[in-house]
């Protein structure tokens, strides 16, 4: 038995630096695995509605504060959401807005108020001008409905509250629900952000319409 214990010691050492060098190649292969592999790039996009100037004189000389649009939680993520049935949705992280979807809109809707010139001035709340009247926004809904896959759409739900701030008629002036429902070209992520961007191009021109009508009888 004594004689036997040095054999035994060196096929334990030789089977530690087996192990060892097998190990040591595998983490190897695994890292080149790892490396070569490909996973799709995200990408991400913006919403923008087409400018549009008009030159015709404000229909108000008041003052219009556009605060932040709100966006439901379900929709608030920079990541797609895609509704593939009646009750399951998808978020896609590899195609995102390039910031969160409730500063696009704010920004859309005040450019597009800005230029379509509704009121004297469009500010924003961190103006230090008094508001005549104030614009509230939510986006109750945003997503690509691809429940029929013969016929893809970009729906865009808004709503919008109008208070004036003028001290002898103060209140709620306006509440609005727009929906939009757009039939894409395709399910691709730019047929999908071409929707929306139509979406929010109808719904700005649906809420400028409205606003000419409490401009015109607070002037």
């Amino acid at each position: 038995m004594i004689e036997k214990i040095p054999c035994m010691l060196r096929f334990s050492k030789h089977s530690v630096f087996f192990f060892s060098n097998l190990l040591a190649l595998l983490v190897l292969c695994a890292a080149c695995i790892g490396v070569e592999r490909g996973y799709p790039d995200r990408r991400y996009f913006v919403l923008e509605v087409p400018a549009q100037v008009n030159p015709s004189n404000p229909s108000s000389g008041e003052t219009l504060q556009v605060s932040n649009v709100r966006v439901s939680p379900r929709y608030a993520d920079r990541g797609f959401i895609y509704r593939t049935s009646e009750s399951a949705y998808e978020s896609d992280f590899y195609h995102q807005f390039l910031v969160p979807p409730a500063a696009l809109m704010t920004e859309e809707i005040r450019k597009g108020l800005i230029a379509r010139e509704v009121f004297k001035y469009v500010i924003s709340p961190s103006s230090p001008l008094p508001p005549s009247f104030v614009l509230e926004g939510s986006v109750n809904a945003l997503y690509g409905d691809f429940r029929n896959p013969d016929s893809p759409r970009a729906v865009l739900e808004m709503e919008f509250f109008v208070t004036s701030e003028i001290p002898v008629k103060p209140g709620i002036l306006m509440q609005k629900r727009y929906l939009k429902s757009i039939p894409l070209s395709g399910r691709s992520p730019e047929a999908l952000v071409k929707g929306w961007n139509e979406a929010l191009a109808e719904i700005l021109t649906s809420l400028v319409a409205d606003l000419r009508t409490i401009a015109v009888k607070s002037s």
